[in-house]
């Protein structure tokens, strides 16, 4: 009888047990899935791009599972199938941080032909605000997007200074932290902003000649370590084509495991020496 009671409760434990385990985990699993969602729609909005991120997250989740088993019934190596989830993993953050830049540059870049002209529209008469809704009819493209949301807010209510300061933080630039800064201190002082703007855009047009001019000459520098990085694993791929029995030992002992990390670590050092070492910042 004891027996019996003691089994019972066991049980009656692991079932309650499992039970508030599952719970936890669900209830976990919808706070990230929520959290990352929110932030994905975020990250979206800020680069005027509208989607249903709960089917990008969706889709995003069943690739996950999907290529690593995949890879695995194809007779692939655990290693190549544990640096697929890796690099799916990292992936979507890497993609975002790449949107973002782009669009950050496409902004600077229109930037010094935005400012001029703003700058012409207020010389021949234009108030600020009726100059920007002439900049953004004609130039389009993120920049036009900014600043038009810019004018938005400020039809809504919203301070003319209070939308500029939204808009330096919305595009997170050192140029448009200047501009921002330039045009409120014009404004507070009474200065003259369009021949502020004039100047500025000049500055930032030769500021983006002298950075295009850096880059091409580092660029050799560039590519050289992209490919020095590459080699190692292009080497690695081509004997495994080759010499499939050798390099075998390299994904099945403790000691190949060990080299494999050495490698990675190494790479990741060099690389990070090399990009320090061409990035120039003017």
């Amino acid at each position: 009888m004891d027996i019996l009671l003691i089994l019972g409760l066991v049980f009656l434990s692991l079932v309650l047990s499992t039970y508030f385990m599952l719970n936890m985990t669900a209830s976990t699993v919808e706070r990230y899935s929520a959290s990352v969602t929110e932030q994905t729609e975020s990250h979206l909005r800020k680069m005027y791009v509208f989607a249903d991120t709960k089917k990008l997250l969706l889709l995003y989740l069943l690739v996950l599972a999907g290529v690593p088993l995949a890879l695995h019934f194809l007779g692939q190596p655990l290693p190549f199938v544990v640096v697929a989830l890796v690099i799916m993993l990292i992936f979507p953050r890497w993609m975002m941080k790449r949107m973002a830049d782009r669009r950050k540059r496409a902004i600077n870049n229109a930037l010094p032909d935005a400012l001029s002209q703003i700058a012409g529209s207020m010389r021949a008469g234009s108030t600020l605000t009726i100059a920007i809704q002439a900049m953004v009819e004609e130039q389009g493209g993120p920049i036009a997007q900014e600043f038009g949301h810019l004018l938005r807010e400020q039809r809504v209510g919203l301070r003319f200074d209070e939308a500029l300061d939204n808009l330096a933080e919305r595009v997170q630039t050192e140029e448009m932290d200047l501009v921002v800064s330039a045009a409120l201190i014009s404004l507070d002082v009474g200065g003259n902003l369009a021949e502020t703007f004039h100047r500025l855009g000049e500055t930032l047009r030769r500021k983006l000649e002298m950075e295009g001019k850096v880059k091409a000459l580092t660029s050799q520098g560039v590519l050289q370590g992209k490919t020095v990085s590459a080699l190692p694993f292009l080497i690695m791929i081509a004997l495994m084509q080759i010499e499939k029995e050798a390099m075998a030992h390299l994904f099945t002992g403790v000691l190949g495991w060990v080299f494999l990390a050495v490698i990675v670590v190494l790479e990741v050092c060099g690389g990070l020496m090399i990009r320090k070492i061409v990035s120039i910042d003017i």
